[in-house]
């Protein structure tokens, strides 16, 4: 694997603790994130950078690990970075808490390879 792909992913796993950590400060709960911007702009901020990051990866990393689903993280930062005034929340919420654990684990065990 590439060092830049190892840097990423580790960005990539920084910005999954970022969330993790605003889910601390303010609970995980829908119902707190729909009434909180400041909730909302923290978790979507990192969800559109993790995007991006993926966007940067080589080919080769993207290739060799076909169980993360690299296009729709892709997709999923064109939304939150182009679409935001537009964002449906509950779809932001289950990508906070849904997808991007499992994410997050799938990239820890690729780093730990």
């Amino acid at each position: 694997m590439k060092s830049k792909d190892v840097v990423i992913f580790k960005k990539i796993l920084d910005y999954c603790r970022q969330v993790e950590e605003a889910e601390a400060m303010f609970g995980k709960d829908y119902d707190t994130f729909a009434a909180s911007s400041v909730f909302q702009n923290a978790c979507c901020m990192c969800v559109l950078q993790i995007g991006e990051l993926c966007k940067a990866l080589s080919p080769e990393a993207r290739e060799g690990h076909p169980e993360i689903p690299w296009r729709e993280w892709c997709g999923i930062r064109d939304i939150f970075a182009h679409q935001y005034f537009n964002l449906d929340l509950r779809s932001a919420w289950d990508t906070i808490v849904e997808d991007l654990p499992e994410l997050r684990s799938n990239i820890s065990n690729i780093l730990a390879q």
